[in-house]
This record gives C-alpha cells, sequence and structure tokens, in this order.
C-alpha cells in the first residue's frame, strides 16, 4: 500500500484506463446494489473485484438510479470530470494521508 497520494490528473487517467478495460459500468452502481469493482490506490488506482474482502470498502460512482448504456457512461465521465470522484478518494483516504503518527 502506498502512501504516496496521486494528483487529480493521475487518478483520473488511471481510473480512465480501468474503465477502459472493464468498461463504466463495471465502477458504478445504483441504490442498494455493488458494482463490479471498487476501486483503490495502492502504487497505482486498481480495481478490487466484487467478492475481495476489500471491494465494500472501496470507491465506485454512486447513480441516483439504475442507468445503462450512454446515460451511464455521461454520468461516470461526469463523476470523473467534475473531481467528485477525487474528492470522494481523499474522503475515505483523510486518515490514511493526512493523520500523524
Amino acid at each position: 500500500m502506498s502512501q504516496f497520494l496521486p494528483s487529480a490528473e493521475t487518478f483520473v487517467q488511471q481510473v480512465r484506463a480501468l474503465a477502459a478495460e472493464h468498461g463504466a459500468a463495471a465502477f458504478c452502481a445504483a441504490p442498494g446494489q455493488s458494482p463490479s469493482y471498487s476501486l483503490f490506490v495502492d502504487d497505482q488506482v486498481v480495481a478490487e473485484p466484487r467478492g475481495k474482502p476489500r471491494h465494500p470498502y472501496g470507491l465506485y460512482c454512486e447513480l441516483p438510479v439504475a442507468q445503462a448504456g450512454k446515460v451511464l457512461e455521461d454520468y461516470f465521465d461526469h463523476w470523473l470530470d467534475s473531481g467528485q470522484a477525487y474528492e470522494q478518494f481523499l474522503a475515505i483516504n483523510a486518515c490514511r494521508y493526512n493523520c500523524g503518527d
């Protein structure tokens, strides 16, 4: 596990690469559902598959309602481009990067 905080630009580039590999829908879920993958930062952003112990604690795009196709992809893109994904990542990891010993 890295203690290096990635820049917003690096974070978004790495998430986009994972979305290109697995599809944006793999990182999205409607309320009450779980995505196929959640995001963590180790030495880089990694996709943790459903069923792995830390999956429930990872970052993913929370959809307001079930969506698919272009609507889902547009929502995912907005989540990344607006900075919401990075802000959520920072909130989840606030102590990891900011807490002293």
